[in-house]
């Protein structure tokens, strides 16, 4: 059945023909500069009297006014601020970053593992999303164990369903579910069954691919409330999230000398810079292409605020993507991109941070364009994986002698990180305890009340946004993530192996 799409606010005409040689990154938006940011702010982000338009919108950030004459709004360009200035705009980070390294973000994960698998072992299901309300409040909301999530939470005894997940042809999110967990078992400890898994996965993902299209298939069928894709004949859906799959191929090609994969990757990465990412250095969700001709049919999103819009998570997920696929690749178009999406990223939170209307702005909002509301929904999440991505270039510019632009993605780390541990850390703290010749579980965790109360909190992380698009079937904001906490560690990880802190 040919796919049905109505029409919501703007429109944009898809091209059939796009140019990967973009121009860099610009940041030609003007915003309203002010010397500092008035203290009026509710709780939990915007002025009541917002109006209703983007928030971080190049053309939007709205004027303050003129309510003291110390503060009189002018007009520039972002190329006119410092780098202090373009990064910290307002900003003043209240908590240190060695909450990256505290007994609590391990104590959390393990309290989860210890008390699912007293109910599961081996486990079928794992942890996904932490609501806060309703009767599974603050506690892990599970999901199946084939779901694409499922890989973030590191419960090593779930090795026992890894021959499914990795002969699974019906998913593009094998490196999601297979790589976190069992890349590192074999590289730890050698285990070659966790290598095999990590081998299988990758042909399986390979399967996909499309020569027509010059992609791998990230969706066999998609459906919400807007639109309905169920024809695989006619249809060939890609989504931005796609890059960060890429990884699972290079790494099986080098492993196996397997060059079909490294091509099959490079060549899927070459189409998304082609069709996915606009020529702002923005991106598009979802592209529907025509399996038949490799032709672009429809830009969508599934899960951004509109089609046009620019959805925070897409764009962290292409940030780390072709950050990844350049120390693959060493191919300097992919270390462009990766450079250009991250200063649009960085551009926007800057933006954002300049207009004072919320707090702690450096933890991105859902989605770039949303209007302006009292309480824009966050996504920690967004802010976890752009930050490991800007990571990763900082150390290839490093190491390519770039050490100003360099300077600037660390600083850009250092404010997501600043703003999403002060707005967005679960109040309660976890600690291990040992226990005395245990055999099982050698500590037990308990949870401190400390001075911020509250209930005790699964998640380290609150505030993300796994989907709050209107026409979702499923829409869920303001929780836990799962993934979330993983690049929130991960991040911690790679400042302690670059010797960053």
């Amino acid at each position: 059945m040919a796919a049905t799409i109505q029409e919501v606010g703007p429109t944009e005409t898809a091209t059939e023909v796009f140019s990967s040689e973009k121009p860099p990154f610009t940041t030609e938006f003007e915003i309203s500069h002010v010397e500092s940011v008035p203290s009026q702010h509710d709780s939990s982000g915007a002025g009541a009297g917002a109006e209703a338009t983007p928030i971080s919108s190049p053309s939007s950030a709205p004027s303050l006014g003129n309510e003291n004459e110390d503060h009189k709004p002018g007009i520039l360009s972002l190329h006119d601020l410092s780098l202090d200035e373009r990064l910290g705009l307002g900003l003043e980070p209240n908590v240190e970053l060695a909450e990256l390294f505290a007994e609590n973000v391990v104590a959390k994960i393990w309290k989860v593992a210890v008390r699912e698998l007293e109910k599961q072992n081996p486990p079928t299901t794992y942890p996904e999303f932490v609501t806060t309300s309703g009767p599974l409040a603050n506690t892990y909301t599970m999901t199946e164990a084939d779901f694409w999530t499922c890989g973030f939470f590191p419960v090593a005894a779930g090795r026992s369903r890894c021959a499914r997940w990795r002969s699974a042809t019906d998913t593009h999110d094998m490196s999601f579910i297979i790589q976190p967990a069992l890349r590192m078992d074999w590289e730890l400890t050698g285990n070659p069954r966790s290598l095999a898994s990590v081998l299988t996965a990758a042909t399986s993902l390979a399967s996909r691919f499309c020569e027509k299209v010059g992609a791998i298939r990230s969706w066999d069928r998609t459906e919400n409330a807007r639109f309905t894709f169920d024809d695989m004949e006619e249809d060939f859906l890609v989504i931005i999230d796609s890059m960060c799959n890429l990884d699972l191929l290079y790494y099986a090609g080098a492993q196996t000398g397997n060059q079909r994969l490294i091509d099959i990757a490079t060549t899927h990465a070459h189409t998304v810079l082609r069709a996915i990412v606009r020529d702002d250095w923005s991106t598009y969700h979802l592209i529907d292409f025509d399996p038949k001709t490799g032709t672009v049919k429809q830009q969508l999103t599934n899960q951004g605020y509109r089609d046009w819009s620019t959805w925070s998570r897409g764009q962290a997920w292409a940030i780390l993507g072709f950050a990844q696929t350049y120390t693959w690749t060493h191919d300097p178009v992919f270390l462009a991109a990766a450079i250009s999406l991250a200063d649009y990223f960085l551009a926007r939170l800057s933006l954002a941070t300049a207009s004072g209307l919320y707090i702690h702005p450096y933890v991105p909002l859902w989605d770039f364009d949303v209007p302006a509301s009292p309480t824009p929904p966050r996504d920690t999440s967004a802010g976890m994986i752009a930050a490991n991505g800007m990571l990763i270039l900082h150390q290839t510019l490093l190491g390519a002698g770039r050490a100003t632009v360099a300077a600037r993605f660390l600083a850009g780390v250092r404010c997501i990180v600043a703003d999403t541990l002060a707005l967005s850390l679960a109040a309660k703290s976890a600690f291990a305890v040992p226990i005395p010749d245990a055999e099982a579980y050698p500590v037990v965790v308990e949870v401190d009340d400390g001075e911020k109360g509250g209930e005790a909190f699964d998640a380290i992380l609150k505030n993300a946004t796994a989907n709050n698009n209107e026409f979702s079937y499923k829409i869920y904001s303001d929780h836990g993530l799962v993934y979330a906490d993983y690049y929130l560690l991960e991040l911690g990880n790679k400042l302690l192996r670059m010797g960053l802190v």
